[in-house]
């Protein structure tokens, strides 16, 4: 899929490790699969997990709005506002169903507060998703929104549990 990165299992039992970079999204069912977004300041990461069908995905969305998401070959899922029907259809081929399945974020801080002159993207962003996900009848069972940290973030396919890590905390979501 395009806009996805991925990583190859070396051997079996071992874990795959796919990392959504700015912009992307990555996809597995592969319980083995660890998938991350790595240096979230104001970005913010959704991840869906479906515990019935094992489908996992993990977008690092960098915008609240802006152009049309994965025109002109640019990444699938920069934008909130254009990328998440992309998500959320990529997470339906990958095998997900939508009322089942459950949505987690992590992200959205205010990293940058006095040099983005007021523009408050961190807020913007959880806001923008939160929005999306309610317009389509759907909610977030867990998250992690808001702050002056930034995060990582870990889902494990193989049991929906979100790790997310910044300079001071862990938490499982």
């Amino acid at each position: 899929m395009i806009g996805t990165s991925q990583a190859e299992v070396g051997a079996p039992g071992l874990t795959q490790l796919l990392v959504a970079g700015i912009g992307e999204m990555v996809l597995s069912r592969d319980p083995r699969s660890i998938l991350v977004a790595y240096g979230l300041g104001s970005c913010v990461a959704l991840s869906a997990w479906d515990p019935i069908s094992g489908a996992g995905a993990l977008a690092h969305f960098m915008l609240p709005g802006g152009p049309v998401a994965g025109s002109v070959g640019g990444p699938p899922v920069k934008t909130i506002e254009g990328g998440l029907g992309i998500f959320l259809d990529a997470f339906v081929r990958q095998g997900g169903q939508l009322r089942r399945a459950q949505f987690k974020a992590a992200g959205g801080a205010a990293m940058l507060a006095l040099l983005s002159g007021g523009l408050e993207i961190g807020r913007r962003n959880g806001e923008a998703l939160i929005s999306g996900l309610e317009s389509r009848g759907l909610r977030l069972l867990a998250r992690d929104l808001g702050g002056g940290a930034g995060r990582t973030v870990q889902l494990e396919v193989g049991t929906g549990r979100l790790l997310v890590k910044s300079v001071s905390t862990v938490a499982t979501l």
